[in-house]
């Protein structure tokens, strides 16, 4: 199914002006900051004209999301989660009216109490620097935790978090207005508690679409939300521990239910079935 012209306009408009709307930003640590002194040239870097789109999907094409581009995670992977990752169903994950709709459901299916789905780009796409940018409405609700993100396409060599991490967005349904933005490595990560990260709190986010993005240079990540920049790491020159992101990574949209995070308050059955949507997914490199 196409979407209507309209929307079809705003999206090859988009394409050309990236989305800066205006946001109501309060960085967790210091509510009364702002996040960053270079917010405003960052912006200017992130919107700039030069950049050249070279790979993404506007999920125009109904049905499964596109096999050229993306696969699936399959089965209990990771953090105690409660739901079993399906491949290939249009129950869990399906492209519809423009959007990628990933289904969180309450269904018993392969030991676990849930499915969902986790939507990768691995063996499909994979790239090193340029500007990412995802916009996406999510789900909410006590035990919800979708989230976007990347991973180094050395995990299967070095494991994680050697490969590196780089986390666009999470979000926690019994937190739901703090929007979460964290970098792994082999020195930095949660299992170390050395992980890297900033929270913003936006009120009701769920409710409406935003976009989550990124700036990847051999020096730093610069992570943005609706255009704006809230989050940085920096290359400090100690090797590869410390900053593994001189590789190419490859994109992951996973909404998990439950686990060591999301289910820290519980799982509140009755919320589900979820609904975490996916509009749009660009990448561009100079």
């Amino acid at each position: 199914m196409n979407r209507p012209s309209a929307r079809r306009f705003l999206k090859r408009f988009f394409l050309a002006v990236p989305l800066m709307a205006a946001a109501h930003l309060t960085a967790a640590e210091k509510p009364d900051r702002v996040p960053f002194s270079d917010g405003e040239d960052a912006a200017r870097r992130y919107a700039a004209a030069d950049w050249r789109l070279i790979w993404g999907d506007e999920f125009d094409r109904a049905g499964a999301p596109d096999p050229a581009k993306w696969d699936f995670e399959y089965g209990r992977l990771r953090n105690h989660e409660a739901q079993f990752y399906t491949r290939g169903r249009p129950e869990n994950a399906r492209v519809e009216g423009g959007q990628l709709i990933i289904t969180a459901r309450r269904e018993p299916w392969s030991g676990a109490d849930y499915t969902a789905a986790s939507v990768v780009s691995r063996g499909k796409f994979s790239f090193c620097y340029g500007r990412v940018e995802v916009r996406a409405k999510l789900p909410t609700g006590r035990g919800t935790w979708p989230a976007l993100w990347m991973l180094g396409e050395s995990k299967r060599g070095v494991g994680w978090p050697k490969c590196g991490e780089i986390d666009l967005m999470e979000n926690v349904g019994f937190d739901p207005d703090r929007v979460h933005f964290t970098i792994h490595t082999g020195a930095f990560n949660h299992v170390q508690k050395t992980g890297v990260g900033r929270a913003i709190t936006v009120p009701r986010v769920a409710e409406d679409f935003h976009t989550y993005g990124l700036l990847w240079n051999p020096e730093r990540l610069e992570l943005f939300f609706d255009g704006k920049k809230v989050h940085e790491f920096r290359n400090d020159g100690q090797g590869v521990d410390h900053w593994p992101f001189d590789a190419p990574a490859y994109l992951l949209m996973n909404f998990a239910v439950g686990g060591d995070w999301g289910g820290q308050k519980g799982i509140d059955a009755s919320i589900f079935p979820q609904e975490f949507r996916i509009d749009y997914v660009r990448v561009w490199q100079r």
